[in-house]
């Protein structure tokens, strides 16, 4: 971050603009800067299939109602939210189609992508790919998928909150 680019944001917009098929992402915090905001309610606006993990409840009742006030607008944009109920979900990987996954400490917030001292590492390879897709999809199997008329009910105090 001492650096005036933002490398792991760079990487991580690339990687999401240059995804053609699929977009799956886990991360227990979703706090996305405009830039990433942008870039994922591209990717699924233009046919790509994005899909995110993110925790049911998080550690932080601030950071769930943070994460809260995006899931509408990139649902609306064809994303595909899932709330991972098993307990907290603390991973923090992104597969792009079947070639580039992207494993490290930086979840897909502001802080951990402009500002912390992360470490991520985008790896070219499709066993990997393979792999950590085959876990995403385990994982979805301790998720509930949220959709927006669901979210659209929610009480217009928590929306407030939010």
């Amino acid at each position: 971050p001492d650096h005036p680019y933002s490398t792991i944001l760079s990487g991580t917009l690339a990687a999401i603009y240059a995804a053609k098929k699929r977009i799956y992402i886990t991360t227990p915090y979703f706090i996305p800067s405009d830039a990433l905001l942008i870039a994922i309610k591209q990717a699924a606006l233009s046919g790509v299939e994005v899909k995110l993990i993110l925790p049911d409840k998080s550690d932080s009742v601030f950071v769930n109602a943070a994460s809260y006030s995006y899931y509408l607008e990139i649902m609306k944009a064809g994303v595909e939210v899932y709330l991972y109920e098993k307990g907290f979900v603390h991973a923090k990987t992104i597969v792009i189609d079947d070639i580039l996954s992207i494993i490290g400490t930086a979840n897909i917030d502001v802080r951990s992508q402009e500002l912390n001292f992360e470490v991520n590492a985008m790896v070219y390879e499709q066993k990997l790919n393979h792999d950590l897709t085959t876990a995403f999809y385990n994982d979805l199997k301790d998720c509930r998928k949220i959709g927006i008329e669901e979210w659209e009910k929610r009480n217009k105090l928590k929306i407030f909150f939010d």
